[in-house]
C-alpha cells in the first residue's frame, strides 16, 4: 500500500514538472531568483497545500478576500498573478511538484500532499546563458516583432497589440508596453515568457503557434536593448555631468577674462 501510494505521488510530481513548466516557468524559477513572481523553492514550507492550490487557480479570490500573504505579494512584485485557468486537479499536480504544502493550521502532522519528499530544486536544468545583443539580433527580432520576418510557426506578430518604445517600430496599444518589459521580469523570466506564451489571450492566440528558441532569442535580445535604452534616458547623471562641466568651462573662462 505504501508502494502505490509513492509511486501514485511520484506520478503527479511528474505531471506536475510538465505543467509547471508550461505555466509557471515565464515568471517563477526554483533556486533560480525571483522573476516577475517569486522564486518558488521552499515555498510548500511556508504556505498550506490548500493556499498554493488556491493562489494557483483562483488568485483573485485571495486577494478579494484580502488574504495578507497575497497582499504581500501583490505589494512586492506590483501586480497580481493572472489567473490561468488551472483546473484544482492541475494545481494539485503543481504543488505535489513543487514539495507539496505546510500542513494547514490545526492539520496532523505528516499530512502533506503526496509527492511531499520530492526534491524538486535538484531536477531544475539549469538556466540558459544570457543573450548577448548583437545588430544581427537585434535586426532579426525588431522584424519578428514587427512582422517584416513570419514567425516560423505562423503566430502574430507583436506589433499586433503590443506598444513598443523602439527605434524603428510603430506599435499598437491594445496590449501592455512591452518596453521596459526586460528590467521588470528579467532574462529568465522573459525567455519564459516567450517560450510558453500562457498569458489569457496570448495562450488561444499562440496554442499550436509556439515561438522557435532563435526567435525567442532575438526578441529577448531586442527587449533587453529597449530597456538598456530606457534606462539610458532617464539617468540623470550624464546631463547632470554634462551641465556640470558647463559651468566649470564658463567659470574658467570668467574667472582667466578677470585676472587678464
Amino acid at each position: 500500500m505504501t508502494l502505490v501510494l509513492f509511486a501514485s505521488g511520484t506520478v503527479r510530481a511528474d505531471a506536475g514538472k510538465d505543467l509547471f513548466d508550461k505555466m509557471c516557468a515565464s515568471c517563477h524559477s526554483i533556486g533560480g531568483g525571483d522573476g516577475a513572481g517569486p522564486d518558488l523553492k521552499g515555498v510548500g514550507a511556508k504556505h498550506s497545500s490548500d493556499w498554493l492550490v488556491q493562489i494557483i487557480t483562483d488568485p483573485a479570490k485571495l486577494t478579494a478576500s484580502k488574504d495578507p500573504a497575497q497582499a504581500e505579494l501583490v505589494k512586492k512584485y506590483g501586480m497580481e498573478m493572472p489567473g490561468l485557468g488551472v483546473s484544482r486537479p492541475d494545481a494539485e499536480k503543481i504543488v505535489a511538484f513543487l514539495g507539496g504544502g505546510a500542513p494547514a493550521p490545526g492539520a496532523a502532522a505528516g499530512s502533506a500532499a503526496p509527492g511531499s519528499a520530492s526534491a524538486p530544486a535538484e531536477t531544475k536544468a539549469a538556466p540558459p546563458a544570457e543573450v548577448v545583443v548583437t545588430k544581427e539580433l537585434l535586426a532579426t527580432g525588431r522584424d519578428l516583432f514587427t512582422g517584416k520576418q513570419r514567425f516560423a510557426k505562423g503566430g502574430a506578430p507583436c506589433v499586433s497589440c503590443h506598444h513598443f518604445d523602439y527605434p524603428g517600430i510603430h506599435s499598437g496599444a491594445l496590449a501592455a508596453d512591452l518596453t521596459g518589459l526586460y528590467s521588470k521580469m528579467g532574462e529568465n523570466s522573459v525567455r519564459g515568457v516567450l517560450k510558453s506564451l500562457n498569458f489569457p489571450v496570448m495562450k488561444k492566440i499562440y496554442a499550436d503557434r509556439p515561438l522557435t528558441e532563435d526567435e525567442a532569442t532575438a526578441l529577448t535580445a531586442l527587449f533587453k536593448d529597449a530597456s538598456a535604452r530606457k534606462q539610458a534616458q532617464s539617468d540623470p547623471y550624464p546631463i547632470a555631468g554634462l551641465g556640470f562641466f558647463a559651468f566649470c568651462l564658463i567659470a574658467a573662462l570668467a574667472f582667466k577674462r578677470r585676472y587678464k
